[in-house]
């Protein structure tokens, strides 16, 4: 039995031979013959082995694609077909598809097409193994601090594959320029040093403007009871725990925080400022927040939040002193951007740090921090009241406008003040619908690989209609649009892509010594691109 266990999860055998034979050591072998037998049972459902390859992955979604394929044709609805696939997607315990509306034929595609099923098994997987790794005290600063390390070396591989995909792939706007999709992400917030440069300036700005209003800081901490820890601070088994993953866990600081903002709404009580999510040493979350509010406000604050952090076993051991703590933000003693900017960094590259609280090196620790938040889907950052950051980000690409009012709050943005910006939006405790300044959506548009013409689909892959996106911000009843370019993606030679990319930088060094000369109305012109190779379906990209 055990033989052939470790063959079929083979990916995890070593673990679970050291695992077995503690947990023989500490019981029996009975005990450890049914912990891995349950084992066993979570990572293979039927047919379906969680710790297959990829290859045997992708011949199950194809498998149960199918499945879903003829149990919608053998029904006389498309609910009744509906309800069939359902049944499927339940039994082999992935997500269901969302529905919007009355429309069942977008859920029904995606549960017909196996790189949807490939999709969810992978995350499926992920996370079973996660949570049978935390249960067995894989997880924990005895072994692989915040997550495993079957997790992290899956998340290198998954990063080494996308950085090699977007830098062998290119994009064209209607100017014939070329870019490849490293250098546009790498100008984006899905760059670290970008987007923690971008979390601190308006950390900042939240202070000042604080300061400027007479606002005080606080800084919270929410944690979860002790049942829902895998482990120990020794790294051993918490007796206590119930078998709450980190992801119900986080669920379960999600609803607290919602009843705490309705209380708070109840007495019209408003702050601002930012919530971090962290892990402890065993994958557990943990909130911390950052908020400003009238000096008036602090104590009714303090009360409500440490009121519903107790109310789960609230007399447990240790609950007083560890479920909520509140530390008022003292400007003798630092501000509060310094004061949050080490859990900044600590979360995203370890900038600027040498070690966690765990005494990890903290730019090895940050990538197994990132690795946990992506494998359970966990928001790191949010940002809570001000203004919205979709209207600063589409401030920062519009051009110079001759409303002197908007220009000025254009100016804001672009010098990356979010202090003025944020006073000149409103008050910063009113809510986004109040503000001045709001975002644009409009439909997405693409580039006829064919024709050169710009078209909106008006369907997504599976049949739902088009999303909006956002384009610019909407001013006093005018809309102002920030889209200057239509995107296509390439497929080209990659020799000829990169004499191009060689090309087009020697033109751009070459405008930007103009305009450094001050010669700001020479333009160096961009010669026509056409691909050669282009996507089969253009409505599909």
């Amino acid at each position: 039995m055990r033989q052939h266990i470790f063959t079929e999860l083979l990916p995890l055998a070593g673990d679970l031979a050291a695992r077995y034979v503690k947990t023989a050591e500490r019981s029996n072998f009975e005990q450890a013959n049914l912990e891995l037998q349950d084992i066993y049972n979570q990572l293979r459902i039927e047919d379906l082995n969680l710790c297959a390859d990829k290859e045997e992955l992708l011949s199950a979604a194809k498998r149960f694609a199918e499945k879903c394929y003829w149990a919608r044709h053998r029904a006389e609805t498309p609910s009744d077909g509906y309800q069939a696939c359902l049944r499927i997607v339940d039994h082999y315990q992935v997500k269901r598809p969302s529905i919007k509306g009355d429309n069942l034929e977008p859920a029904l595609n995606r549960m017909c097409c196996h790189r949807w099923w490939y999709r969810r098994i992978q995350i499926l997987r992920l996370r079973k193994i996660e949570t049978i790794s935390r249960n067995i005290e894989l997880v924990s600063r005895l072994r692989g601090t915040y997550a495993s390390d079957y997790t992290i070396h899956v998340k290198r591989k998954q990063k080494e594959r996308n950085r090699l995909y977007l830098a062998s792939n290119f994009v064209s706007n209607q100017n014939g320029e070329i870019f490849s999709l490293q250098n546009l992400a790498d100008r984006s917030v899905s760059n670290p040093v970008v987007r923690r440069a971008e979390l601190m300036v308006r950390a900042r700005g939240f202070e000042m403007v604080a300061d400027h209003l007479g606002h005080v800081g606080e800084f919270y901490t929410l944690t979860t009871p002790s049942r829902m820890h895998a482990c120990l601070h020794t790294g051993a088994n918490n007796p206590r725990h119930d078998g709450t993953t980190t992801l119900e866990a986080h669920q379960y600081l999600t609803h607290l925080w919602g009843l705490i903002r309705a209380e708070l709404d109840r007495k019209d009580i408003r702050h601002y400022g930012f919530r971090v999510v962290e892990p402890h040493h065993d994958g557990t979350p943990h909130w911390h927040f950052l908020l400003f509010m009238p000096e008036k406000n602090r104590e009714t604050v303090r009360r409500i939040m440490r009121h519903y952090a107790l109310m789960d076993s609230g007399n447990e051991p240790g609950a007083q002193e560890r479920r909520f703590k509140a530390v008022s933000i003292d400007p003798t003693k630092g501000t509060a951007a310094g004061y949050i900017a080490k859990y900044i960094a600590k979360n995203i590259d370890g900038y600027a740090l040498d070690c966690d609280s765990y005494g990890n090196d903290a730019i090895q620790a940050a990538e197994r921090i990132t690795a946990w938040a992506n494998t359970w889907g966990i928001r790191q950052f949010q940002q809570i009241g001000g203004p919205s950051v979709t209207v600063w980000r589409q401030l920062r690409k519009l051009d110079k406008t001759d409303d002197l009012e908007l220009e000025a709050i254009r100016q804001s943005a672009t010098a990356s003040d979010w202090a003025v910006f944020m006073l000149a939006m409103g008050d910063p405790e009113a809510p986004h619908r109040s503000h001045a300044i709001k975002p644009f959506y409009d439909q997405s548009k693409q580039l006829n690989p064919l024709t050169g013409e710009a078209y909106s689909p008006a369907l997504g892959r599976y049949g739902d209609t088009a999303p909006l996106r956002v384009s610019g911000i909407v001013w006093k009843g005018l809309s102002y649009s920030t889209k200057k370019h239509i995107w296509m993606l390439l497929k080209v030679d990659s020799e000829d892509v990169t004499l191009r990319s060689e090309a087009q930088a020697e033109r751009t060094q070459c405008h930007d010594a103009a305009v450094s000369l001050g010669l700001v109305s020479i333009t160096v012109p961009t010669p026509f691109y056409h691909p050669e190779v282009i996507h089969e379906n253009p409505t599909q990209h």
